[in-house]
């Protein structure tokens, strides 16, 4: 007996067989497994003492064979294993499931003397692996949240308490979240390095790349100082105050205090922006003294191209479905190639809904000038993986009324837009897909002597111009392992032309009857067909103080004519271009920034008309190539000042109207002749910027030098007298014009921004707000610019508070712009007088159980000026611009939770 309990090398072997399996083995794998250590009677002795000392007990499977699985709590001559048996259906293993067994209680007469229960299914390791290939297949149609998890915690830097309820943003897949009561949030992903925003009222926003696998917690650091903005236009995110490049923001979700009836005309309220208007509807932003080709546009990632040499059309963006617009003022073709000569406005899409939430808003607003109504809805959906965005409006004006409450006849304007996203957040890498429609119509002011009596139609008159444009692009951002990634997007963009006229092609009623029959063909039909990409990679921190970013950018685009008239030629353009731009942080107060491109743009033009006859274009096609360079510094020189200062370099090719223009230029009553000689324009720009921030107040001193090479611009011809002297050549017996041509000369621009926030602490509801801007611009022979704003002087008071009751936000605020009388103008232009406006405005936020509440009320130009801007093109013709105008907008926010919340 003794020698049967010993321990040998055979029970040692086949005991660790049965220690080390997740199931029961039978007789014929244990003798695989042992092949050659052990025979098979031996094995069957050995297994037989396993039993006999309650070590080991049988189970008799489905196929007949015999299983031998360990036991827990049975003895010698006493197996207590009244427990359920797993069969796997698919490997065919047998497991114990050692979970206590309820025993019926059987009739009277029956006795108990062993009790075999099995059970057939899946095994955990065979469902992971049909889950696994399940997964694989429905990858592409169903998002699953398979990501990483980790908690991060948002504490008080000085007291470690949790912040609770701080906004989260992540900025790479533009989804975000909220700290939960206990100060935390999730991040669900696989990629080593995450770009997070983290804001709240009361403390310094956080903006880092977090290591979700190392960190648990982040730290705020209390301030009184307003919330920051995360410039993302760069090649590298930064919070405002430590940008190197001169980038200005505005907000423009739900902001109270922008005024306006155009986008243009709303960001000329950011110092250092003018707008160049057309009316009420039709504006282009000026960048200290630069406009139309000379800014670039970028909207869903790439550059926005609508005939922008055009005076009389606006951007091609409606500012429905953005949460904010970043103007970097100043060249900044290093990494937005040709057109960023003069600065750059980079469009920031509104980011999804929280996580597994919908969110949805109604608005709907009234200006009382135009008798206008602009209506307008979105949708988004997020959950897990998969977000969607769509947003959608109408707006619809009358003929504005100047500062004499006299009607502008034909400013009336109608638009329609739709905008849609879909983004998709993966383990390695983040997607999304988005298509944008634009429709607008503007009619065109034209004063004649026997005008005739307004009416009180919205749809345009003669002449009017209708636009339309579809933009898809794709956005996509790939993550490496050694924290680098790759960002790549890539777009299409149709934009089609379209002005309406009387001509004598045309179906026209005798104007004593009736107004003009609106023809079915336009006299001007241009489409515009640009295909883009723009690729970067951002390398990861090397040493934790040097990051290199590389890219190229391309378009291919054509131009074709539909009408009978012809501004430009059929034509197609591509152009390329290579950069690298490094940062170098010598400190957390100090870095530096350095970068270098090369560029390539092609034009081909093809011939039209017969020569020495009004639209006539030669065969056309040139080669322009540009090197630039960029480098700044952020320099932080004490507690509370720092310094930013740049110099860069711009380029721009000119245009194919600049180069073979041959014509009347409508609206401006000007024979216009190109010049085909025209060489590229290249500009230089010094910026510095001092800025001092604390608690009370904040002050900014922004000025800048911009040397522009071969500037293009309009002279006039010789003698430009249509009674003698050079005179236009025939045209079809249009009357006198005068003659005009594109030259060039070297240019040199300055001025500069100032201003102050003042937001005294404890008052922190009190703001005061002030701003200075100019901008001046002469020629190589000392004459002036034409096309220059006039100096401005903008000043706000505001006051905003917080309740506990159903009116959750009040504010107030009140507005003064003062602009300088402009007598710096080129020889072709007027003087414009000095004038000012007073603007004011409300805002309510009122909360009614869980739904919220906004209203917003505002009155512009309220002492009803009668005034004109130096940049109106209706100011040549006397025509004021609007005057008052009381606006008043209702919206309404909805959220709801689709499931549990990740985050």
């Amino acid at each position: 007996m003794d020698k049967q309990k010993r321990n040998t090398k055979s029970k040692q072997l086949v005991m660790n067989l049965l220690e080390n399996s997740y199931s029961a083995l039978c007789h014929d794998e244990i003798e695989k497994q042992l092949q050659g250590k052990m025979d098979r009677v031996t094995i069957y002795r050995v297994l037989q003492g396993f039993c006999d000392d309650g070590k080991v007990h049988k189970i008799i499977g489905e196929n007949g064979k015999t299983y031998y699985a360990l036991c827990h709590s049975c003895e010698a001559g006493q197996h207590h294993d009244e427990h359920l048996h797993f069969r796997c259906l698919k490997c065919e293993t047998i497991s114990c499931i050692d979970e206590p067994l309820n025993i019926p209680k059987l009739p009277a007469g029956y006795s108990i003397s062993g009790i075999a229960c099995t059970i057939s299914g899946y095994c955990p390791k065979c469902l992971v692996q049909m889950k696994t290939f399940a997964i694989i297949l429905l990858l592409c149609m169903v998002p699953f949240n398979l990501l990483a998890q980790y908690q991060i915690k948002v504490a008080d830097k000085d007291t470690e308490q949790a912040v609770v309820g701080a906004d989260v943003y992540f900025l790479d897949s533009k989804t975000g979240t909220t700290t939960d009561e206990n100060g935390v949030f999730s991040i669900n992903t696989k990629n080593p390095a995450v770009l997070v925003q983290i804001s709240f009222v009361g403390y310094k926003t956080f903006l880092g790349t977090l290591t979700p696998h190392n960190e648990s917690i982040v730290l705020l650091e209390p301030s009184h100082f307003d919330l920051q903005e995360v410039v993302i236009s760069g090649n590298s995110s930064k919070l405002q105050g430590e940008n190197v490049a001169n980038v200005a923001q505005l907000s423009l979700a739900n902001n109270a205090e922008t005024q306006g009836l155009s986008l243009s005309q709303k960001l000329a309220g950011v110092a250092g922006i003018s707008n160049f208007s057309t009316g009420a509807g039709i504006g282009k932003p000026v960048i200290r003294g630069l406009s139309g080709n000379r800014i670039a546009v970028f909207s869903q990632g790439i550059r926005i191209e609508n005939q922008q040499w055009g005076d009389e059309h606006g951007l091609g963006l409606d500012e429905h479905g953005y949460e904010q617009v970043e103007i970097i003022k100043g060249p900044a073709s290093l990494l937005y190639g040709s057109d960023a000569l003069g600065g750059v406005l980079y469009f920031s899409d509104e980011r999804y809904a929280k996580e597994n939430s919908i969110e949805s808003a109604l608005s709907s607003e009234y200006n009382s000038n135009t008798n206008g109504w602009r209506n307008t809805g979105a949708f988004k959906f997020s959950k897990n993986r998969l977000h969607w965005n769509a947003f959608g409006g109408y707006t619809t004006h009358k003929d504005y009324k100047d500062g004499n409450n006299a009607v502008v006849p034909n400013s009336r304007f109608h638009t329609g837009d739709f905008k849609t996203s879909l983004g998709y957040t993966g383990e390695k890498f983040i997607s999304s897909l988005k298509y944008s429609f634009l429709n607008e119509q503007y009619g065109l002011t034209e004063i004649e002597e026997n005008a005739e009596s307004v009416t009180k139609s919205r749809q345009p008159e003669l002449p009017y111009q209708d636009l339309t444009t579809h933009l898809i692009s794709s956005e996509n951002t790939v993550f490496f392992d050694n924290k680098s990634k790759l960002k790549f997007d890539v777009g299409y963009i149709f934009n089609n032309r379209k002005e309406f006229d009387v001509g004598a092609n045309l179906c026209v009623r005798p104007i004593q009857e009736n107004p003009p029959v609106h023809p079915k063909t336009a006299a001007l039909d241009m489409n515009l067909n640009t295909i883009s990409y723009n690729v970067k990679w951002y390398s990861p921190k090397l040493n934790d103080r040097w990051a290199l970013t590389v890219g190229s950018q391309a378009l291919y685009q054509t131009n074709s004519n539909s009408g009978e008239e012809l501004l430009i030629p059929n034509a197609v353009t591509s152009d390329m271009g290579l950069f690298a731009m490094s940062d170098y942080y010598y400190t957390e107060k100090s870095y530096w920034q350095i970068g270098l491109r090369l560029d390539g743009r092609h034009i081909n033009g093809k011939q039209h008309g017969n020569e020495n006859e009004e639209g006539y274009f030669p065969v056309f096609s040139k080669t322009y190539t540009a090197f630039n360079f960029s480098t700044g510094v952020y320099q932080q020189l004490a507690k509370n000042f720092a310094l930013r200062a740049n110099l860069s370099s711009g380029y721009r090719a000119p245009n194919m109207f600049e180069l073979l223009s041959n014509g009347v230029h409508e609206g401006t009553n000007r024979y216009e002749i190109g010049n085909v000689a025209l060489k590229t324009e290249n500009s230089y720009q010094i910026d510095v910027s001092l800025d001092y921030k604390n608690e009370h107040i904040e002050l900014f001193v922004n000025p800048y030098f911009n040397y522009i090479r071969n500037y293009i611009f309009l002279q006039p011809a010789p003698s430009n007298s249509p009674e003698g002297g050079e005179q236009s050549p025939s045209f079809g017996g249009v009357g006198e014009v005068h003659i005009y041509n594109y030259t060039q000369s070297h240019a040199y621009l300055y001025g500069g921004e100032t201003g102050f926030h003042f937001h005294p602490h404890p008052l922190d509801w009190l703001h005061l707000e002030g701003s200075y801007s100019g901008a001046f611009g002469k020629n190589a022979e000392q004459n002036a610019l034409p096309l220059m704003p006039s100096q401005k002087l903008n000043a706000t008071i505001r006051a905003s508070f917080s309740r506990e009751k159903f009116l959750k936000n009040f504010s107030v605020y009140l507005q003064n712009q003062y602009s300088f009388a402009q007598n710096r103008v080129a020889q072709y232009e007027t003087t414009t007088a000095a004038y000012n406006l007073v603007n004011a405005g409300v805002a309510f936020e009122f909360h009614f159980g869980k739904q919220k509440v906004l209203l917003n009320a505002a009155a512009s130009n309220i002492f009803n000026q009668r005034y004109y801007d130096h940049l109106s093109r209706y100011k040549q013709d006397e025509i004021y611009n609007m005057g008052r105008n009381f606006t008043i907008r209702l919206s309404l926010p909805f959220q709801w939770s689709i499931g549990k919340k990740i985050s």
